[in-house]
């Protein structure tokens, strides 16, 4: 992949996405198929609720609730399932804020997860130091010698020992519950000239355009999620937003760009069709992963009815006669040369 590559593809179209008949169905048919540095000093004194393990609360957000998504394998196996998502929606980019050939020498990664981009990015930029941070120390201990890793929660002050250059981030909406002030820092841990990128879905913004979404179990799903978002803290239906906050930070030369992003194999244009069942194939455990903690820590739900209605939504995710959509974002700024 040269670094020409990775600056604007052509977004997905925003119009209507045609419903596939049987006729037009291809390869995918019914089916959802589904160098080196260590990292040091881990923290894995893991929470175990559900079934599922979650990071050590020394290490949760700034809210009481703690960490909402878990980190077990079976998360770690989603969150590289959606790096190559992302791949596929921004047609094999990592980023699509114009950085100048030589122009990062130092950037850092934001709840870098598994830490699969940032090892890409240090791939791509050798000449850049990286720094991925994340709750849990999840990642590869083999990783290229310019990029490191550290336990860290980015919703407390930083201190880091020097600005960067471009700051990443994707996916974090639901772990940050002071997006103006995770903003705000960004902007603050950045050279003059340098950019802030984020990469959110609209999570609690699903539709359809011909009310299959609207009357369906991930619609109710959709609405127990938002109202425990907004009690505890942890909003999931901010990803609008952003831009505001990207603005009122400073910066400058702020760019949204817009995807529509189906959900199943139901899309008759084989482009939309491959993304869908790459959402579809993991919206079951996605739809878990978010909804387990907030729907019976928050609301108070009993596990069983927080499960059958998760149990519910994965199926209607997954329905070809549902026909989900969401808007994926992308959203970066500048920071002025002259502050």
């Amino acid at each position: 992949m040269t670094t020409a590559a990775l600056h604007h593809p052509t977004p997905l179209t925003t119009d209507p996405i045609e419903v596939a008949t049987d006729d037009d169905d291809s390869c995918y048919g019914d089916s959802l198929a589904s160098s080196t540095t260590s990292i040091t000093s881990s923290i894995t004194s893991y929470v175990f609720s559900h079934g599922r393990r979650y990071p050590s609360q020394r290490w949760s957000s700034a809210s009481s609730l703690g960490a909402i998504l878990p980190n077990d394998e079976t998360e770690q196996d989603r969150l590289d399932l959606i790096h190559h998502l992302y791949l596929l929606i921004l047609k094999g980019s990592l980023y699509l804020a114009p950085l100048k050939p030589g122009s990062v020498h130092r950037a850092l990664d934001l709840g870098t997860g598994t830490g699969i981009w940032a090892v890409d990015f240090a791939d791509l930029h050798p000449e850049a130091a990286v720094i991925g941070t994340d709750l849990s120390p999840i990642q590869s201990s083999w990783v290229p010698p310019n990029l490191q890793f550290e336990v860290d929660n980015f919703e407390e002050e930083w201190g880091f020992s020097g600005r960067f250059d471009y700051i990443h981030g994707r996916s974090l909406m639901g772990s940050v519950t002071d997006w103006p002030k995770l903003v705000g820092q960004a902007y603050e841990n950045l050279n003059p000239g340098g950019f802030f990128e984020l990469l959110e879905i609209h999570n609690t913004g699903s539709y359809s355009s011909d009310g299959t979404y609207e009357a369906s179990a991930c619609a109710e799903y959709s609405k127990a999620l938002e109202e425990a978002g907004r009690i505890s803290g942890h909003r999931l239906d901010l990803t609008p937003a952003l831009e505001g906050y990207f603005r009122d930070a400073g910066f400058v030369n702020v760019t949204v760009k817009k995807f529509v992003i189906p959900c199943g194999v139901w899309p008759k244009d084989a482009h939309y069709k491959r993304i869908g069942a790459i959402v579809a194939s993991q919206v079951a455990d996605a739809v878990e992963g978010y909804g387990l903690v907030l729907l019976t820590k928050v609301l108070g739900w009993e596990e069983d009815k927080a499960r059958d209605l998760i149990r519910r939504a994965a199926e209607a995710y997954k329905d070809r006669k549902v026909h989900t959509l969401n808007d994926q974002y992308v959203v970066y700024g500048q920071k002025p040369l002259e502050e």
